[in-house]
């Protein structure tokens, strides 16, 4: 009971913890900006030989750094590409890294170590990442998971990987240096692309929608809805809402996925993660913002990054451009794409 106590109030305080995020302008080695006196952020994005690397534009020298070995993924069975891609992630603070690794029912969710570069398992299967895929609470201290038969009976003949089903079950929280944490979340209402943020009074809420895509919910930290926004009521999202890529640190900006196309996703319920998006719209007033139709790839307190290839730009709320510049050979071709403002 004593250990039991000490994890709930751990749960707690790290739900109370205020994440800051501000990007400013920059000038970025040449790249087009509209200022030169501040530097942007930290890039997180995968090369050809499975590594995943850290570029920081300030820093001296400039080039990407490894900081990850994820070669292992592909020792797995199953579609082990599109899984890592559907559930890589990294916590807002950048301690760490979490990916699934396997598509099969050996499957596992690893955590990775981005100063050590040390890999260890944090739960064996069933762990979902079509619906419910892994996600960081705001101060990175923990992951919210969900545990269901995500694997029905395989094939008939041969030894084939089972197909997936539409299954639910409980979420948990795992820590990179704790292990599991009791369950505190209580999804009543079934949904996909559980994403925390930090309300005003410093509590952690949660954005997800529901398999159609027809509703978005907002939670508090136990999963007791606070508020329902009805995708009609969102401008830009024509003429069909598939999913959510993100929510900034606020709650307040989301990035959305409209439409058909090389958005990572497919109209429906269970489908993988999209990895960029087409619109990001304020939930306050339900209007789209920014500069019209540059996607998004995150969202973040000052504004939201697009790409386009190799090429990638932060926008403000306002539409204003703030910055652009060229991604490094060595992960401009990276599936997934994590951006850290500075002093985030």
């Amino acid at each position: 009971m004593a250990e039991y106590e000490h994890r709930r109030r751990w749960i707690a305080a790290a739900t109370a913890v205020v994440i800051a995020g501000a990007s400013a302008a920059c000038d970025l080695d040449g790249a087009s900006s509209s200022s030169a006196d501040a530097e942007a952020g930290v890039f997180y994005g995968l090369g050809d030989d499975h590594r995943l690397y850290r570029w920081d534009p300030g820093a001296e020298g400039g080039g990407p750094e490894a900081v990850l070995d994820l070669g292992g993924v592909w020792e797995q069975e199953g579609d082990v590409g599109t899984v890592l891609r559907a559930s890589l992630s990294v916590d807002p603070r950048q301690r760490y890294a979490a990916w699934i690794a396997g598509g099969s029912t050996d499957a596992v969710l690893n955590f990775g170590d981005l100063e050590t570069g040390e890999v260890t398992t944090a739960v064996e299967y069933p762990v979902d990442h079509v619906c419910i895929d892994p996600a960081w609470l705001g101060d990175g201290s923990a992951l919210l998971v969900h545990r269901a038969a995500v694997w029905g009976e395989a094939p008939e003949g041969g030894d084939a990987t089972p197909l997936p089903v539409e299954s639910w079950g409980d979420t948990e929280w795992y820590s990179p240096g704790t292990g599991a944490l009791p369950a505190t979340v209580d999804l009543d209402t079934r949904g996909c692309r559980v994403r925390w943020y930090t309300a005003e009074d410093g509590t952690a809420q949660a954005l997800y929608h529901n398999p159609e895509v027809t509703e978005l919910y907002r939670v508090d930290a136990s999963g007791e809805i606070l508020e329902t926004i009805p995708a009609s009521s969102l401008q830009g999202t024509e003429p069909h809402l598939i999913g959510m890529v993100g929510v900034d640190p606020t709650g307040r900006y989301a990035c959305l996925v409209d439409d058909y196309g090389p958005y990572g996703a497919a109209k429906g319920g269970f489908t993988m993660r999209a990895e960029s998006g087409t619109r990001v719209v304020d939930l306050e007033n339900g209007e789209a913002v920014g500069a019209g139709d540059d996607g998004c790839v995150s969202v973040h307190e000052a504004g939201y990054l697009s790409r386009d290839g190799a090429s990638v730009a932060f926008t403000g709320y306002g539409g204003e451009r703030q910055w652009s510049t060229e991604l490094p050979g060595t992960i401009a071709e990276s599936p997934v794409l994590f951006y850290m403002p500075n002093d985030s």
